[in-house]
């Protein structure tokens, strides 16, 4: 007997151990009706402008078998073949061609696509089309691809010498460029530069950056899909370099770098060289933003700034190390969190010293940092938008704030003020749709001072001011109260 439910037991045991298995191995059965269809997440797969020769962000197309048994997809095929300038990728394979294809029921699969275009002759973007072709038990789907490619100049690397780009095609840097020793780069208005992950703008002689009112000048990544049209750190940033002299930028827009503006490094190890031969720069009628660190950085440099508007920034705004010479009249330093950035570093640093390395930190004279006119404001929790630093008792430090906005927790008796609001909202009109014109009743308003040497006559956008007030207004812009 008791043999007997020993058997018993081994016998249901084994059959339990080829149920299982058997189970386990049972696959979906195949969906094998004629109205057999898969269902796309979109019909047609769009890629913003793409640049020639410089490939395209990856896209999904994802794909939908919405039926209680497996479909299996007799064949994908990229219609254009060996010659699209489109890649698809399938379950991890490249190809242009891939057959029986299963997708369990109810469940979905990614499609991957990219695109390269080829250059031709046209100055206006192009459209470059294919279709993806889907075979599902003998019935045929097809999914457009549509991509528009630009002709441009292309940099790889080159040294450049009294040169001028110009607006007949956009401009794409892929690896630096660098305008050398006692040479010029000008670039004229309307002209888009561009530059791929990585790649720097280095400066050692003059760049001249001449856009108009109605004409600006940009640099900016090479990534024109929507998803990146906010998105910092793209590029490394223009670099004007010790020795640099007579740099000129008017009417640009400099954004989704790291560092909008570098000031100051040095090719000479030499620490002697950071005491020498200051970088040069006027700025004016410009907007710098969308910066994963500083949007101005200068190491014992001189600058003249003008209506420029400086935001959406990871680290200051404008980081002044090393002492030097800064003169800053009707600019706006915005300084507050956003979708990729968050606002922990003070707007405006202003040092008399470098950390050249962990055992040796330079100082040098601050013969002038003025802010006239200037609005210095954000949301950092501490309250404290400028931090103003020396290493020693130093020999020169001068530094004014006149009729500004500021938001910062020194003692106003500190900051060598004249007549400046202090922890006053400036009442920005829309930071979220990146809008810091003061609205009506901001202290800003018809509160700056007229400027006897050099005035200021125009805002940002080149309308004059002030508009019918005897004062002009404290920023970049000039708001009208009519």
């Amino acid at each position: 007997m008791e043999a007997n439910r020993q058997r018993i037991k081994y016998l249901f045991f084994i059959l339990v151990l080829v149920g299982a298995f058997t189970q386990s191995c049972r696959k979906d059965s195949i969906y094998s009706a004629t109205d057999a269809m898969l269902e796309f997440s979109e019909d047609t797969v769009h890629f913003d402008t793409v640049f020639t020769t410089v490939g395209s962000i990856t896209l999904p197309l994802k794909l939908y078998n919405n039926y209680t048994e497996a479909l299996l997809i007799e064949n994908i095929q990229l219609q254009g073949g060996d010659a699209s300038q489109f890649r698809i990728n399938v379950d991890g394979e490249s190809g242009i061609n891939f057959s029986q294809i299963e997708i369990p029921a109810n469940d979905s699969l990614y499609l991957f696509i990219e695109v390269t275009v080829d250059p031709n002759n046209d100055a206006l973007p192009y459209v470059i089309e294919d279709l993806i072709s889907f075979t599902t038990n003998g019935n045929l789907q097809d999914v457009k691809l549509i991509a528009y490619g630009q002709n441009a100049h292309f940099y790889y690397g080159q040294i450049l010498c009294d040169t001028t780009w110009t607006d007949d095609l956009p401009h794409v840097i892929i690896g630096s460029v660098l305008v050398d020793t006692l040479c010029a780069l000008t670039i004229t208005e309307g002209t888009n530069i561009y530059l791929h992950g990585g790649s720097y703008f280095y400066v050692l002689g003059t760049l001249n950056v001449l856009g108009t009112k109605d004409s600006i000048v940009t640099f900016q990544g090479d990534r024109l899909e929507e998803f990146y049209e906010d998105v910092p750190g793209q590029w490394e940033g223009i670099y004007l370099l010790r020795g640099s002299f007579d740099n000129i930028i008017r009417y640009a827009e400099i954004k989704n770098a790291n560092q909008g503006i570098n000031m100051g490094l040095s090719t000479n190890p030499d620490v002697t060289s950071f005491y020498e031969n200051q970088p040069e720069l006027i700025i004016e009628n410009s907007k710098i933003f969308d910066c994963q660190l500083n949007g101005i950085t200068a190491i014992n440099c001189k600058i003249d700034a003008t209506n420029t508007l400086i935001y959406n920034c990871g680290g200051s705004n404008s980081a002044l190390f090393l002492g030097g010479d800064y003169y800053f009249k009707h600019c706006t330093l915005g300084a507050y969190s956003s979708d990729y950035l968050a606002h922990q570093t003070p707007a405006l640093g202003i040092t008399d010293y470098f950390a050249y390395s962990l055992d040796l930190t330079l100082q040098n004279d601050l013969t002038r940092a003025d802010f006239t006119n200037c609005i210095i404001y954000g949301s950092i929790a501490e309250g404290n938008e400028i931090v103003i630093d020396t290493l020693n008792v130093p020999t020169v430090f001068n530094f004014n704030f006149s009729s500004c906005v500021l938001r910062t927790d020194i003692n106003p008796d500190l900051l060598n003020d004249t007549g400046c609001f202090f922890n006053v909202d400036p009442q920005f009109a829309n930071i979220g749709e990146r809008n810091y014109c003061p609205t009506v009743g901001s202290p800003a308003i018809n509160a700056g001072i007229a400027i006897p040497i050099s005035p200021v006559l125009i805002d940002i956008n080149g309308e004059p001011r002030p508009f019918g007030a005897t004062l002009p207004d404290i920023g970049c812009y000039e708001t009208s109260t009519e």
